[in-house]
């Protein structure tokens, strides 16, 4: 869901609106605050006080300063049985309060602050010990049981409600103060900013099988998936803290879209804000309650230990979580189910960063796959432009001219700051690498605080800006640091940060928004004096990449030896490519040095090419390198990050902008759809290729959805890819077209001699003839290790996939290839006349099959007639041994006189599941 912005600092203060300002936190579970339940909090279990003595007949009653009477021995049976007014404990966690002239036994609920008189009277302490001088109460203790719990459940009701009171109030301010450009210091509602990003989605239990969700609506929340945990991944600045708030605001609007009216609860924390918390418990108090409200961590654990209340929780950046290596954390006890395992959770982390408790059996997986094309022309045309048309077309235009900064700008928060920046240029920016790209924005971060009429800086104060804009060797060594260190925690103290780099420049940087500030909680706490701390970080990851590689080519150019060997291991390319893209960009010099340092990593190769693309010059041994890489296989899988499918796809192009043959390239299951239109191939990923004249070898499997290829689509190909000399399509995921009209292909294509071949899953390989215009079987592994045709035609299935099935059936037998099996499902009408063939609901025919041994249909009603016609066209084929019926209504008995005498001699068996097998002799089923 993505985001008009990206992932932004959503909730950077702790305190509420009104809340002192002076610093003073508010302390809870006070020592001093009563007899309320306290929580231990290594077991996360509730531990009481314990209140005066026990007494009985067998302990002697002795005087005590409670004003509680004295607690009986624990009587045979539940302890429900315990009369009122006894200082018990209530299964509920509630306790007895004293009573009045012990006639008016009360009961004081946990987080109520009413004391509810149960109604029934207790004539002497005597009648409820053994041996007392009477033995029950006047009022039947079921009735006063009964009454409890239904007090119970009316104040936990009520402390439910006082909880979501607050929660959404807390919700209300974070969804309307939402800033969607650092430097923009304008705060817009969620629902303005908000904007769909793209989304793939993969249940529990599932390995490959990748869903697209329209909405964010669509997000199996618990209440409507299978999975009781689901991960929302994506790289940094696509969108997943602003998803987090957008479901927040549905939930406390009520929106009647969302799953998500069926929660009870919800709570979202952001765990960047939760180093050091012990428990769930106590971070709900701290983070979202006001600091006057009356409900304790026990209140709040009591709420989210009832599985009668639907709660849901959200966990907002996982990968900052600075606890997230601590063994034993609440969140990965949560996440594993050893605590609150029937709370429902969703999680949001980059896709890098995923909780080793959740593996694909236990959790849900959504994917954000940034802005498509549409989702960002709604947001430059509702957000940026006001609707003004010529000013959305001339942004969108730059958006799809511009090769880098489309690609780039599929994180939603790239596109945004670039969709504003430019609307306000006026002008039309044009980036020949991601390095120019990014120097840009940071301009825009300094001179857009710069060019504000209300701070407006004297001429020294320029200057000294100016200086810290261009001058930041402090900033940049702590960056480098952060990411080569091991967990790379991205935060640093407030006070030691400002030690390194300096009051002045800390607050420019803050001022501008380029860092960003933020109150946690102090994981030292009580150690130290503070329960909660000031962390700065970067407002994006790829601002700490971009001034770690100032650092980096620094160290390069001038002590290359100060840059360990392994460097590659403690800042692996897979996840900051950019730190070195951008050193190479920032300074050619060191170039050749980056790339020995990539050679050292497996599957870096790419990445080093893109790394030489960073510089103006890129010819001479840039091109080498191309030429060795393309001289494989190359691959672009639906398994590749979108990362690693846009570096393939910048190799391809920069192969074929300059003539360098690409000997093969294969689309794994990612293609979608040929865009003739605009002269590309589109991928799931949304990623296009548009030039691919020095393609050779072209393999294709469909991604999410099977597709048809149509054959204006397919001659298109052949006329763009110049050097193509072999297409292959798999017919498991790919329908090719049924035939090509000889008189319609171009006389060229015929002299190029393509082979075009049609891949069957059990190993039927099918070629297209320019001659005939039609498909002709190239191979087929027979008997002596091919697998057997099965081949299913559905009700469901288009007019070509039947054709095509059709198509292959008639194929196989006349090449003597074994039909195993066909099932006919749902689509099976009649058999013609003469019993030469089957007659589909479509109106298609099937043929009589001399290769087919096993017949399979559903259908729901076959009478006699229809049945002994079926036989009939058994009987023509004469390799067939068996036909079942499935979900058939059939004939109770058959005339034996009409079943063809052949098939007996064949000794066909026929059967339904449930009729059983048919006999031949009797006409009758037996089980």
């Amino acid at each position: 869901m993505a985001t008009k912005g990206g992932d932004q600092n959503l909730d950077t203060p702790i305190e509420e609106e009104g809340a002192p300002s002076q610093g003073v936190k508010r302390e809870r579970g006070h020592p001093e605050a009563g007899n309320e339940a306290t929580v231990d909090r290594d077991h996360d279990e509730p531990s009481k006080k314990k209140v005066g003595a026990p007494a009985s007949s067998m302990y002697p009653m002795t005087p005590t300063s409670s004003s509680l009477m004295p607690i009986a021995p624990e009587p045979i049976g539940h302890h429900l049985n315990l009369p009122m007014g006894y200082g018990a404990m209530l299964p509920s966690g509630g306790r007895m309060q004293p009573m009045d002239s012990m006639t008016q036994p009360r009961v004081n609920i946990a987080g109520s602050n009413n004391v509810v008189n149960i109604g029934c009277h207790v004539q002497s302490a005597t009648s409820i010990f053994p041996g007392g001088v009477r033995s029950q109460p006047s009022a039947s203790l079921e009735v006063v049981h009964e009454r409890v719990r239904s007090q119970h459940s009316a104040s936990l009701e009520e402390l439910k409600q006082k909880l979501n009171r607050h929660l959404k109030m807390k919700y209300s301010r974070l969804t309307k103060q939402v800033q969607p450009i650092p430097f923009l210091k304008d705060k817009h509602s969620i629902d303005k900013v908000f904007t769909e990003v793209g989304m793939d989605y993969r249940p529990a239990g599932d390995d490959t099988t990748w869903q697209k969700l329209k909405s964010h609506h669509d997000i199996p929340t618990g209440t409507i998936g299978q999975s009781r945990v689901q991960i929302i991944e994506g790289d940094a600045g696509y969108g997943k803290s602003m998803l987090s708030l957008r479901m927040v605001h549905d939930w406390c609007t009520c929106d009647s879209r969302s799953p998500l009216n069926n929660v009870d609860i919800l709570i979202r924390l952001n765990l960047r804000q939760l180093g050091g918390s012990k428990s769930i418990y106590e971070a709900i108090v701290k983070c979202l309650l006001p600091l006057d409200s009356s409900i304790k961590e026990s209140d709040v654990e009591q709420l989210l230990r009832d599985e009668d209340i639907r709660t849901l929780v959200i966990f907002d950046a996982y990968d900052e979580y600075p606890d997230k290596d601590e063994e034993g954390n609440f969140v990965s006890r949560i996440l594993e189910e050893n605590l609150l395992q029937h709370v429902k959770v969703i999680l949001t982390t980059r896709s890098s960063c995923i909780p080793e408790g959740c593996d694909r059996l236990t959790a849900g997986r959504i994917k954000l796959t940034g802005f498509d094309d549409h989702a960002r022309e709604e947001y430059v045309r509702g957000v940026v432009t006001g609707g003004d048309e010529e000013a959305t077309k001339k942004i969108v235009t730059q958006f799809n001219t511009n090769s880098i900064l489309a690609d780039i700008c599929q994180s939603p928060l790239f596109s945004v700051i670039y969709a504003h920046s430019a609307h306000k240029a006026e002008l039309k920016l044009d980036f020949g690498s991601v390095t120019e790209f990014f120097g840009y924005l940071v301009h825009c971060f300094h001179d857009h605080e710069d060019n504000k009429p209300q701070t407006k800086a004297t001429a020294e104060e320029q200057a000294k800006f100016h200086e810290f804009r261009d001058n930041h060797d402090e900033l940049d060594k702590l960056s480098y640091g952060a990411l080569s260190a091991k967990n790379q925690q991205q935060t640093w103290d407030k006070d030691k940060f400002v030690t390194e780099v300096g009051e002045e420049f800390y607050k420019r940087y803050i001022d501008i928004g380029i860092l960003v500030a933020e109150e946690v909680m102090n994981g030292n706490y009580p150690k130290q004096p503070n329960r909660y701390k000031t962390e700065v970080r970067f407002f994006h990851k790829l601002s700490c990449e971009w001034y770690a590689a100032h650092h980096l080519f620094k160290r390069l150019r001038l002590s290359p030896s100060s840059v360990p060997e392994n460097l590659v291991d403690l800042m692996d390319p897979s996840d900051l490519q950019h730190v070195y893209r951008f050193a190479c960009g920032l300074d050619p010099i060191v170039t050749p040095r980056v790339l020995d340092l990539l050679k050292q990593k497996k599957d870096c190769d790419r990445l080093a090419v893109l790394c030489a693309l960073e510089q103006k010059d890129k010819a001479g041994d840039v091109l080498d390198t191309v030429r060795d890489l393309v001289s494989r296989d190359v691959l672009i899988s639906t398994v590749h990050s979108r990362l690693l499918q846009r570096t393939t796809i910048e190799l391809v192009q920069l192969a074929c902008q300059h003539e360098i043959p690409v000997s093969c390239l294969r689309l794994e299951s990612c293609f979608r759809r040929f865009d003739v239109t605009n002269s590309c191939i589109v991928l799931e990923s949304d990623l296009r290729l548009t030039n691919m004249k020095t393609v050779k070898v072209l393999h294709m499997t469909q991604g999410q959805i099977h597709g048809e290829i149509t054959r204006d689509e397919l001659l298109w190909l052949l006329q763009t890819c110049e050097g193509l000399t072999e297409l292959r399509a798999y017919s498991n995921s790919i329908l090719l077209p049924l035939s090509i009209p000889p008189e319609t292909i171009p006389p060229d294509l015929e002299r190029r001699n393509i082979n075009i071949l049609f891949d069957h899953q059990h190993g039927l390989v099918y070629r297209l003839s320019f001659e005939h215009g039609q498909w002709e079987i190239h191979s087929h592994q027979s008997a002596g290790g091919a697998f057997p045709l099965e081949v299913a035609i559905g009700q469901r299935h288009s007019q070509l996939q039947q054709e095509w099935r059709i198509q292959e059936l008639k194929m196989a037998a006349e090449a003597g290839v074994t039909i195993s099996v066909l099932y006919l499902v749902g689509s099976f009408n009649t058999v013609a006349e003469n019993s030469q063939s089957i007659i589909l609901t479509s109106g298609r025919t099937i043929p009589v099959l001399q290769t087919l041994q096993r017949l399979e249909i559903e259908a729901s009603n076959i009478n006699q007639e229809m049945f002994i016609k079926i036989l009939s066209y058994v009987r023509e084929c004469p390799q067939m041994t068996s036909l079942f019926f499935w979900k058939s209504q059939l004939p109770d008995v058959v005339d034996p006189k009409q079943i063809p005498s052949q098939l007996k001699e064949r000794r066909l068996s026929v059967y339904s599941p449930e009729r059983g097998w048919l006999c031949f002799g009797t006409g009758r089923w037996k089980q």
